[in-house]
């Protein structure tokens, strides 16, 4: 019940940007289909965020009616008010840290976290089970667990590139891959009201979200289960590591222009085009990645060793 409660506050929050970079205006409406098809999920867990957006003063509810944002958003934060991060989020997100800054090692045990972290057994199981479900812990020997492959270091990042670059486009051109116009609709107006920010004051995780969505809306429309797994799992991962590696605004807005022509490509019926286009930015995103990882990031003097 805890972990559903968890990603519905997640997803809560995703929400709440999405109508921050949209400009939404107090009485806006908010509709929940419409949100399901941005975000790639049924319509109960949106019920559910939107139900925990309306205990907190952020979304109004009238019958007949439905759900419209209640009060302003604060443009200058990226923080959903009301929507505090529970213990485990917090937990989750500083073994991330630690990890993607090179102070865990690659085995740890619950009992390492349970020391290091001084959090309850309980929450440490919660989380470490989330963890394995992202794809970011792998059960080991015993009782221990170690880090999957990951995005986390530049050969990382340099074998993660080439493995979509073998997937992505071969998604593309899958006999019954079938555009979703509602979804792409929803995806190319995030990506413009991002572009059009021109003082740059959408947080960053606003872009790298949309970023991420969009290609989770190409791996949606893909008849492959297999293709369309493993593009969900790398963009998973990339999401997880770009939120605490940094990504860089430019090559972010140059990225949205790539996605922009490559929904157009789809839209047109070319798929082989779309194709050519899409591993060109999957390379280019490559081609500018910085080539020093982690710089500035000082060791702890006790890392956890198996």
């Amino acid at each position: 019940m805890e972990r559903r409660r968890k990603s519905h506050t997640e997803l809560a929050r995703r929400i709440v940007e999405l109508l921050r970079v949209e400009g939404a205006e107090p009485g806006t409406k908010v509709a929940e289909q419409r949100l399901a098809d941005s975000f790639g999920v049924s319509r109960t867990p949106i019920r559910a965020a939107l139900r925990l957006l309306t205990e907190t003063g952020i979304l109004s509810y009238a019958p007949r009616q439905g759900y419209s944002l209640a009060r302003p958003l604060d443009t200058a934060s990226a923080d959903a008010p009301g929507l505090p991060a529970s213990e485990e989020d917090r937990l989750f997100q500083a073994i991330l840290r630690d990890r993607f800054a090179n102070r865990l090692g690659d085995t740890l045990s619950v009992n390492d976290l349970m020391q290091r972290y001084g959090t309850a057994r309980t929450t440490v199981m919660h989380v470490v089970a989330r963890m394995s479900e992202d794809g970011l812990l792998e059960r080991g020997h015993g009782q221990h667990w170690r880090f999957g492959p990951a995005p986390d270091s530049l050969s990382a990042m340099e074998e993660s590139a080439r493995f979509r670059e073998l997937i992505e486009p071969a998604a593309l051109r899958e006999p019954g891959f079938v555009p979703d116009a509602a979804l792409f609709s929803d995806i190319r107006r995030r990506h413009q009201a991002l572009l059009t920010d021109d003082v740059l004051q959408t947080e960053m995780r606003a872009w790298i979200d949309a970023g991420a969505d969009f290609h989770d809306a190409l791996a949606a429309c893909c008849a492959n289960r297999f293709l369309a797994r493993a593009i969900r799992q790398q963009t998973r991962l990339r999401r997880l590591s770009t939120y605490h590696g940094g990504a860089n605004r430019r090559r972010m807005r140059d990225a949205f222009h790539e996605h922009l022509a490559i929904l157009d490509a789809v839209e047109a019926g070319d798929t082989d085009h779309a194709a050519d286009l899409m591993l060109r930015h999957i390379r280019a995103a490559q081609d500018q990645r910085p080539r020093v990882s982690n710089r500035g990031v000082p060791p702890i003097a006790r890392p956890i060793r198996r």
